[in-house]
Order: C-alpha cells, then structure tokens, then sequence
C-alpha cells in the first residue's frame, strides 16, 4: 500500500504525476502543490463555489457553468503560485464506478486485460463499459492462493473530457484524473488487521474495506447519514467476506461539522475513528495531495 493505490493504474494516468492538483467538487476548488521530491506541500488553497455551477454525475453534464469554473480555476491556481503547463485533476467519485476483481491466471497482454475487464463489468455497470475511459491496477496479494487482484476505475468518456476540456481551455493539461476516493487513499496505509474507510464529500459517502490491508470492497451511496453509509458495509463485511471484527475506522472528509455523525458511527458500532496521515492537514486537501503522490507531511 506505501506505492499508493492509484500510482499504477493505466491508460488515464501518466508515468509522471504531476507536482500540482486540482480537485473540483460540487462545493469547492481545491488546489495543492508540492515540492520535486513531494515531501512538503508548496501550496494549499480552497474556495467555495456557488450552487449548481458543478455537478457530480457520471450520467449528466457535470460543468454546468464553465465561464465561472474557468474564471475560479485560474483565480485559485493564481493565488496558490501555479506554474507549468500540467496538472493533476481529482474528480468527485460520483462520475465513476470503483470495481474490484479477482483473476487466478491474468493474461500479461494489456489489450487482454482490458477486454477480460469490461466483459466481467459489463451487466454491472449503468453506462456503455466499451466506451467508457478505463484506467485499472493488478496487485498481487501476499496470499498466492487468494489470486490477483484488479482495482478498477470506469467513467463515461463523455464525462472525463468535460473537465480534461475545460483545464484545456487555460491551457493546462490534465496529466492525471483520479476519482476523488482512491486519491485520497494514496495517503492512506492499511494497518495490520481489518479496517474501514470513510470518504465524506459534498454529494456521497464511500465506503472501503481492507483486510490485512487487501482491498475488498467499495461502496458510494448518497443522501444517507454517516452511519446509515456504514451499517451496510459493515453487514457486508460480516456476511460476504467472513470478516471476524473491524479494529480500524479511518475518516476522511470536507466540513468539520462531522462531529455528531461521527459519534454516532462510534456508539453504534464501537469503532473510534482517525484520520489519515498527514493528520495536521486539513481533511479537504488529502485528495489532492494524495493523487500527487505527496510522501510526507507540511
């Protein structure tokens, strides 16, 4: 998990992360930047945006009003100190679909891996798998026995070039686009034993499940309470993946009125939940600074 869940995954992804990101959400641009040996963040800055200028949704347009967007980007990257001509872009999880497969004997061939991807997500996923962007990384487990497995990322092709269009247009590239979770997740090391991950943004909650720190399941759900997001999943764990306990809860989110939700995810299911590294980093920059790779703290 050190190498961060999305640093190999393909086809959206570059060889080389770009040192500044862009998070663009219903509520808010985020910016961060950080140094060449991506130890020490350079740059952190967030504005809100007004209602309706973005969306999240991986069936409906999600710019809504890109004169604004545009005008708001360049003002923040402005302020943070941007220079260059490539960026890092995280977009809300609700514009893909996060899936985890398992394979014994993967083919070595990309084109094959590919085509065996899409057929197993094909009846599962709500939009065209054939031309969705994909972008997927194959981690072997320490268990040899347990098989491959294969994290996956789909959006609508539609939907990515909306954002990679509009950076496009103040002449910056998109070098990398991550879903909102697993760039946040790339901060994040599973412990020893089993824990549960809580991504809080403006439209959805997500919920992970890691194992002996093996990723096993993902789940997104919208206008649902902090514990109605993880009962489920904790069902899940129990039932499906013979889980004897949960010891970790680990919370990421964007406000800091969580308090009260968070106390009662804590008295009903007795899990006390921590923030991920870097913990003196305010919970709305860690996507950010996750899909540039940052390794250390400020």
């Amino acid at each position: 998990m050190s190498k961060g869940l999305a640093e190999k995954i393909t086809e959206v992804f570059k060889p080389q992360v770009p040192l500044w990101a862009c998070e663009l959400t219903s509520k808010h641009i985020i910016v961060t930047g950080v140094n060449r040996q991506r130890v020490d963040v350079t740059a952190k800055i967030a504005s809100e945006l007004p209602a309706g200028a973005v969306a999240s949704s991986y069936s409906e347009t999600n710019i809504r009003d890109s004169e604004l967007v545009r005008s708001r980007v360049r003002q923040l990257l402005s302020q943070a100190g941007f220079s260059g001509s490539e960026i890092a872009l995280v977009v809300p999880d609700d514009t893909a679909r996060i899936a985890f497969l398992t394979a014994e004997n993967p083919s070595k061939n990309v084109e094959q891996q590919k085509t065996f991807i899409r057929w197993k997500l094909k009846k599962t996923v709500p939009f065209d798998v054939d031309s969705a962007q994909i972008a997927y990384r194959i981690r072997r487990p320490q268990n040899r026995e347990a098989g491959v497995d294969i994290l996956v990322a789909l959006s609508p092709r539609t939907i990515i070039e909306e954002y990679e269009n509009l950076f496009d247009s103040i002449d910056l590239h998109a070098g990398m686009v991550v879903p909102s979770t697993l760039a946040a997740l790339n901060l994040f090391n599973a412990p020893a034993g089993d824990s549960l991950f809580l991504k809080v943004a403006p439209d959805c909650v997500t919920t992970t499940v890691f194992q002996d720190g093996r990723i096993r399941f993902y789940r997104r759900v919208t206008d649902v309470s902090l514990y109605d997001a993880a009962y489920p999943t904790v069902m899940y764990y129990q039932d499906k993946l013979g889980g004897s306990g949960i010891q970790h809860l680990f919370v990421c989110g964007y406000s800091t009125d969580l308090r009260p939700a968070l106390a009662e995810v804590q008295a009903k299911l007795g899990l006390s939940p921590e923030p991920i590294e870097p913990v003196i980093l305010d919970d709305i920059f860690k996507p950010a600074l996750g899909s540039v790779h940052l390794r250390g703290g400020i």
